[in-house]
């Protein structure tokens, strides 16, 4: 008898034990706002939180007072539309259903395609070698130039140049733009990304040749091309991201494909051609009723 006693004291201590543990309240249990008979939670709101696009949430963290006062906005709307049955409304039904089957059917290619896509780094090193010159680097040039006001300012520039004058310490002189600072120095480019004028002329000239002067819009321009860069194939380390992006673009697709055929052929669907027919012939005689 003692010793049964004993053994339920024992029972009874640990089940004593365990309900105190599981009860105690964590910092996560405090509540931050209450709201008729509903309430927010610490740990509620840091959830909330956690679920923002990481680019809003540095945003949240700098003033977490409004984004409290936003949730409380919204947990009322929702009571308030509750309160007056609007979950009932003919028109918010639908809506429901709709966003149920687009959530459901995300859920289903997230499941089906997405969690599938699996490209391992011999798979995107074989699809590299294979495909090289889809990843070459486009022709680059580079060059300096002075923008001057006026026609003559540039003529005399460019004939200071051919006198044995230094481009750059001319264009930190006598420069209008923000180049004059780097000795005229645009940086490099290809082709489509600098105004079209300044372009050709670039386009025209040998690395270290200043051409003619051109005018644009901003003024008037003396040229010089400082380099010329060829294409190259780039390295795979520097299009590895590509690379798998490429893959896994294929390889959705292929998926993709493939579920949209198993789900046919299990559930047998058949278009009627006939009646296909007779709706694009309806639809056309509409097309002429309103023209």
């Amino acid at each position: 008898m003692k010793r049964a006693l004993s053994a339920i004291t024992i029972v009874l201590f640990l089940f004593a034990a365990a309900y105190g543990c599981a009860k105690k309240p964590s910092a996560d249990d405090r509540v931050l706002a209450r709201m008729s008979n509903k309430y927010i939670t610490l740990g509620d709101f840091r959830k909330r939180i956690e679920k923002v696009p990481s680019y809003y949430r540095n945003m949240i963290d700098k003033n977490k007072k409004r984004f409290l006062d936003e949730t409380i906005v919204e947990m009322m709307f929702y009571e308030e539309a509750i309160r007056q049955s609007l979950d009932r409304d003919k028109e918010v039904k639908q809506v429901l259903v709709e966003a149920k089957k687009k959530i459901l059917i995300a859920k289903l290619i997230q499941k089906e395609v997405e969690s599938k896509i699996k490209i391992e780094d011999s798979e995107a090193r074989k699809f590299y070698e294979e495909h090289k010159e889809e990843f070459k680097s486009q022709e680059l040039w580079r060059a300096s130039h002075i923008l001057v006001s006026t026609e003559k300012e540039a003529q005399d520039i460019l004939g200071q140049i051919s006198n044995g004058a230094s481009f750059e310490t001319l264009a930190r002189e006598k420069s209008m733009d923000a180049t004059a600072t780097r000795g005229g120095d645009v940086g490099y480019f290809r082709q489509g990304q600098i105004i079209p004028a300044f372009e050709a002329a670039c386009l025209k000239l040998k690395p270290g040749e200043v051409g003619p002067i051109i005018h644009t819009e901003f003024g008037y321009h003396v040229i010089k091309l400082t380099g010329k860069k060829e294409p190259s194939v780039e390295p795979y380390e520097k299009v590895k991201a590509k690379v798998i992006e490429e893959l896994k673009k294929a390889k959705r697709s292929e998926l993709f494909d493939r579920l949209v055929m198993d789900l046919k052929s299990r559930y047998k669907v058949e278009v009627e051609g006939d009646v296909f027919k007779s709706l694009e012939l309806i639809d056309k005689e509409k097309e002429k009723a309103v023209k």
